[in-house]
């Protein structure tokens, strides 16, 4: 496997990935609380609680942000890989799971970013 190739604003899209997932980590925590409302885009009819999918967004934040804190590794066995296409996953599922837009955005913006800088 070739050795990837750091991106040019690698800390800049680690601040957009950390903060992503930190502001989808506190919006499900509320939720969960019921300081705030959840908006997911699962229906509750579908049969899931709403604990379970607050639960599921929880873990997905916490990957978001481990993504966001690893150390590049030789073997390349990271738990999240630092690459772009994680970037617009994780935005996706935590649109999905109740992180928030706002979390979205931020994601969507490392995903442009790293994106841009992946093809010049």
């Amino acid at each position: 496997m070739a050795e990837r190739e750091q991106y040019k604003y690698e800390s800049l899209i680690k601040v957009f990935v950390i903060l992503g997932g930190i502001i989808g980590l506190l919006t499900q925590i509320f939720a969960l609380a019921g300081i705030s409302s959840v908006l997911t885009v699962i229906p509750h009819w579908w049969g899931a609680s709403i604990i379970l999918i607050l639960i599921v967004g929880i873990v997905i934040s916490v990957l978001t942000i481990l993504c966001g804190l690893r150390k590049e590794t030789k073997s390349g066995n990271e738990i999240v890989p630092f690459h772009w296409i994680s970037f617009l996953i994780l935005a996706i599922l935590l649109i999905l799971f109740g992180g928030g837009i706002i979390a979205c955005v931020l994601l969507i913006i490392a995903f442009i970013l790293a994106l841009i800088d992946d093809l010049v």
